[in-house]
């Protein structure tokens, strides 16, 4: 059954249920459950693979998480996707696995109760469409960053805020800190060798969740905010990308609108900007700690795309301030991609990043009047804001106050 038709076929079984619910609202216990079921497959049904990945954050069901997390590392789910509906038996699946025969029925009922698997009889399993989640490179390396990397430092949360009095953690002292005993700021420590397979990990799922999600390209009017009156001799520079990575964003914007004019220059640390090449033509590879002054001058546009997330107002303010020291007055404008935390009615996926944010490096995402106050504290001023939806990263447009 496709997704759509199991989406309505669900959505006509709580119809259905709901139509025999007496007029005073109780439930009988078997309605109740029957109701509950059906929700939880609706669930199942609607979710992306993002969905799934969110869905198994360390915070929520943290024993669930690790049986998942075996499972990656077994290469369960392969090997039932490719048994197709009739699964496997118990015992091929021993024989495969190499897991103990009664250990492994455990792992299996458990996956059962997140909806990756389904147990056909007693002794025969198969793959649910869910599965399918599970063996995307991209998710596989999103669950064992977010277990193995993070997951430990929100075991340690509880003692770090307690240790602190309850203050916000800082970029060199949080549960990061206490987590694995070090004085580095998160994203220098898991440079250390020991955790390189773990930085993979963490790039390709960064890679993913970009690649997953709506560009900010398609609703900011780039060409009629940025390109319309943008400088377009030889020298001028029209986009500054700030910790832009290895170039990606840059090359989407040369990949949307080939016709522009201007020098495209990207931004970041030694060891990133070695890794981005020659630029392929596109963009000129430029090392910088934009903790230090600005050294492009008057460029079009700087863009910042969830960079500042990643550290405290403090440092942000720092970054901020040297970008606006930069800028022209009436000319350059500053685009930050970013979450904002909705006033009122914060989703559990923006919650689950604010937090990860505070763990890792004392980062926080936030609210639109955060952000128009920190900006506010470098010089800057926001004049538009726009949002695909509110699990979207937001473009905010800023120019010098």
């Amino acid at each position: 059954m496709d997704s759509h038709a199991s989406v309505n076929a669900l959505l006509e079984r709580i119809t259905s249920a709901a139509s025999t619910l007496p007029a005073d609202g109780s439930l009988e216990p078997e309605t109740r459950r029957e109701l509950q079921d059906i929700v939880k497959e609706l669930g199942f049904a609607l979710e992306t693979p993002l969905d799934t990945l969110n869905r198994f954050n360390f915070l929520s069901k943290p024993f669930q998480y690790a049986v998942v997390r075996v499972a990656v590392d077994l290469g369960l789910f392969e090997y039932l996707l490719e048994a197709g509906p009739d699964g496997k038996m118990l015992g091929e699946l021993v024989t495969e696995t190499g897991v103990d025969e009664v250990l492994l029925p455990r792992l299996l009922r458990t996956l059962a109760t997140v909806g990756l698997l389904s147990q056909i009889e007693e002794h025969r399993w198969r793959a649910t469409p869910l599965a399918v989640s599970c063996v995307i490179p991209t998710i596989k390396s999103g669950l064992k960053f977010l277990f193995d990397f993070v997951g430990p430092v929100f075991q340690k949360l509880p003692e770090s805020l307690a240790k602190s009095h309850y203050r916000c953690p800082t970029a060199l002292q949080g549960p990061l800190q206490d987590t694995y005993d070090t004085k580095l700021s998160g994203y220098d420590y898991i440079m250390d060798p020991r955790w390189v397979d773990t930085l993979k990990d963490c790039n390709l799922f960064m890679k993913g969740r970009r690649d997953g999600s709506t560009s900010w390209l398609e609703f900011y009017p780039f060409s009629e905010r940025i390109l319309a009156d943008a400088e377009h001799d030889a020298r001028a520079v029209t986009v500054v990308d700030v910790g832009g990575g290895l170039g990606h964003g840059l090359l989407e914007i040369k990949d949307k609108y080939p016709d522009m004019k201007g020098r495209l220059v990207l931004q970041d640390l030694p060891n990133t900007i070695e890794q981005a090449g020659d630029g392929q033509g596109v963009f000129e590879p430029t090392a910088h700690d934009f903790f230090t002054p600005q050294p492009v001058k008057g460029s079009k546009a700087y863009l910042m795309r969830q960079v500042l997330h990643d550290w405290p107002d403090r440092e942000c303010q720092v970054i901020l301030r040297h970008l606006a020291a930069a800028m022209r007055p009436g000319y350059s404008k500053l685009l930050v991609n970013e979450i904002i935390i909705p006033e009122v009615g914060a989703s559990d996926f923006i919650v689950g990043c604010d937090l990860v944010m505070m763990g890792l490096g004392g980062g926080m995402e936030r609210t639109e009047s955060h952000w128009t106050s920190l900006l506010a504290s470098a010089g800057l001023r926001i004049e538009k804001i726009w949002t695909w939806d509110d699990r979207t990263e937001s473009v905010m447009e800023a120019v010098l106050a």
